[in-house]
């Protein structure tokens, strides 16, 4: 799996291998280059352009802006165009709000589902390939790794409605927006991840969903902190 990919898996959009319609391979293509970095927050998505890198007429591309912005992942100014979406302080700190629930549901009832020895030999397996970045040498490769993670944890759940609605573009968005201050929301905090893997191998609910709950608030107590430059 590509790794623009990765977040169409996350949030339920799975890539098909069916042919594609004008409109799904736009909108897939323009979440992919906000995954990969290719659109920056804050960058103008020019119609023109964009009709030209993925062959497809003005009203296409009106459709799939309109689908984005309805989707919190671009904004549309009336007379300025479509840009992808900054984020202020609250609405950084309410989407990890999100993030901190359906996470900790997530590990939650993965815990609660925990019996499969072939499931948990695997959540083990990409921890350890998270916990193998610690020198942060290979960050992309780091994040890769921790998606997924994240993604196994909410496949062990078993609950596909919170893949769906997880709100991976905007968590990204965030992360983009946020890299040049340390990396603040980029959960490097490697520790982080032993503690959740333990505790869902415990088969304790509680226990996992606390450890999850609790690295999603170290990012948001972070993020928090920073300088009002960070946000739009």
């Amino acid at each position: 799996m590509r790794s623009g990919d990765q977040y169409l898996a996350l949030s339920g959009d799975e890539p098909s291998a069916h042919p594609r319609s004008p409109f799904e391979k736009t909108y897939r293509g323009i979440v992919r280059g906000i995954y990969e970095g290719r659109y920056a927050p804050g960058q103008r998505l020019i119609a023109p352009d964009l009709m030209a890198e993925f062959q497809v007429g003005r009203g296409t591309i009106r459709e799939v802006l309109n689908r984005l912005a309805s989707g919190g992942i671009v904004s549309i100014i009336k007379n300025r165009g479509a840009r992808v979406r900054t984020l202020s302080r609250a609405e950084t700190l309410g989407i990890l709000d999100i993030v901190e629930l359906m996470l900790g549901l997530a590990a939650r009832k993965a815990a609660d589902a925990i019996t499969d020895p072939d499931a948990a030999a695997q959540l083990q397996i990409l921890e350890q390939v998270v916990q193998s970045h610690k020198s942060l040498t290979d960050f992309d490769a780091f994040l890769k790794a921790r998606e997924a993670y994240y993604r196994y944890i909410v496949a062990l759940s078993g609950n596909a409605e919170l893949g769906r609605l997880f709100p991976g573009a905007q968590v990204q968005i965030m992360r983009l927006q946020l890299r040049t201050f340390n990396r603040v929301a980029d959960s490097v905090q490697f520790d982080d991840y032993a503690k959740m893997t333990s505790a869902i191998l415990s088969g304790n609910g509680d226990m996992a969903e606390q450890a999850v709950r609790r690295h999603v608030r170290e990012t948001a107590a972070q993020v928090a902190a920073l300088p009002d430059r960070a946000f739009s």
